[in-house]
């Protein structure tokens, strides 16, 4: 059972992460820091990371 939580936290946290990144690129955009599409494809480079970590520990920890 503690396995599960763990995989419950773990997914939280990441959604936390994904969701700040999005509020971030957003008031970067807004300010005009930087192209917009180069900023969604950093996110996007980063969420796949997120989620592939956290797909594979979810994995390995529920295996």
């Amino acid at each position: 059972m503690n396995e599960v939580w763990y995989v419950v936290g773990l997914v939280a946290v990441s959604v936390a992460v994904l969701a700040l990144g999005v509020w971030f690129v957003r008031r970067e955009i807004r300010d005009e820091v930087s192209p917009a599409p180069l900023l969604w494809t950093g996110y996007a480079v980063v969420a796949a990371f997120v989620v592939f970590g956290v797909l594979r520990t979810s994995w390995v920890v529920l295996s």
